[in-house]
């Protein structure tokens, strides 16, 4: 009789374990494809990241998280493009337009890809709770011949306590794990 008991106690133990697990991973999605591996020694460029949010600047705040992120993961070399002071970059969504002149900048700094985004979703939703969300897509470019040669997306939703920040840049290395340098 002990037994029985003890085992139902397991079991419940394991389906709540098995339930929470559940509902943290249903909070997010990430979807990749398979892409290069990536040296130490090569060079990725990083182009302004589209923002077709309402929130000012979270281009921008990707742009860095996801420079960040790559020298996190090894490499070496990671070029930043200088703002367009032409333009509105607050809320610009144009910026996916200018392949042609992104690839001319990368083969300028000689880079062996090209990194460029956009950010769909990045805000605290409204509410009681006031969640963050962040919803991102990546496309890595082979500079030589402008293929795209890897693409992810991630969205995620944190709890009522984490910070915008911390939730984006989880979501973005996430989505970038995959072109960590070996």
């Amino acid at each position: 009789m002990y037994g029985i008991k003890r085992l139902a106690r397991t079991s419940a133990w394991g389906i709540a374990a098995t339930a929470l697990a559940l509902g943290l991973n249903a909070c997010g999605t990430v979807r990749q494809t398979a892409g290069p591996t990536l040296s130490h020694g090569d060079k990725v460029a990083v182009v302004s990241i589209a923002n077709y949010t309402e929130t000012p600047d979270a281009g921008h705040s990707a742009e860095a998280i996801a420079a960040n992120a790559l020298r996190a993961g090894g490499i070496a070399d990671v070029r930043v493009a200088a703002a367009d002071g032409s333009r509105n970059a607050l809320f610009d969504s144009a910026q996916r337009g200018d392949g042609v002149k992104s690839l001319e900048w990368a083969r300028g700094q000689n880079a062996r890809y090209l990194l460029t985004g956009a950010v769909e979703e990045w805000r605290y939703k409204t509410g009681v709770d006031g969640e963050p969300v962040v919803g991102v897509t990546f496309e890595l470019i082979d500079v030589s011949n402008g293929a795209v040669v890897w693409s992810g997306t991630g969205t995620h939703t944190g709890w009522s306590r984490s910070g915008l920040s911390s939730v984006a840049t989880s979501v973005i290395g996430k989505v970038l794990s995959p072109l960590q340098a070996h």
